[in-house]
């Protein structure tokens, strides 16, 4: 306790002395505490009777994951904010795959074969530098991908060209008969 802090002098008496005056006392009965002391006893004392009046109350320590949570939603909101994801963006996304998704004609796993030739190499290897071997493996696997999906695009574009060009017919038919109706007979215009 050095003569920059301010110190508090307090009085602890013995309970068989309690009825003597506190100015009689031996000096040896007084201890000087600093003010930061007494601080740090409240505080001390309002901790643990808090938490032993409710149990409801944390501990110290979760007070600051709570700051750290309350910091990390914080960041999650903006980094939202800022990308423009939001809940209904990402169903509004999920409801647009669904509707492209929904009317495709194979759901066969596409490169069956190479996926599982992956597999096989991974689990293969037998330490983590070793799967740099997998690398020929993984790019037949991702051409076979590409192919397929190429092929998938392709017999797509197909059948809307066929399903436009029936459609096209079909108009131009309906056009056709429709001026057919429109327009008087040959005998109905000379009666005219």
């Amino acid at each position: 306790m050095g003569s920059s802090q301010s110190v508090r002098s307090t009085h602890f008496q013995h309970p068989n002395t309690m009825e003597a005056d506190p100015e009689d006392e031996p000096e040896e009965h007084h201890i000087s505490i600093s003010n930061k002391m007494v601080e740090r006893l409240v505080e001390d004392a309002t901790l643990g009777s808090a938490t032993a009046t409710s149990n409801s109350a944390p501990p110290r320590g979760d007070y600051k994951d709570k700051i750290f949570m309350e910091k990390l939603k914080c960041l999650d909101d903006s980094h939202s904010e800022r990308s423009g994801l939001t809940v209904e963006d990402l169903n509004a996304l999920a409801a647009r795959i669904e509707l492209r998704t929904a009317n495709m004609i194979s759901v066969d796993p596409v490169c069956a074969e190479c996926k599982e030739r992956i597999i096989d190499c991974y689990n293969n290897t037998g330490t983590p530098a070793d799967t740099v071997k997998c690398w020929e493996t993984i790019g037949a696997f991702t051409q076979c991908v590409r192919d397929a999906s190429t092929q998938r695009l392709r017999a797509r574009t197909e059948r809307e060209a066929r399903e436009t060009a029936r459609r096209s017919r079909h108009v131009a038919h309906a056009r056709e008969h429709a001026l057919k109706d429109l327009t008087p007979a040959a005998g109905d215009s000379a009666t005219v």
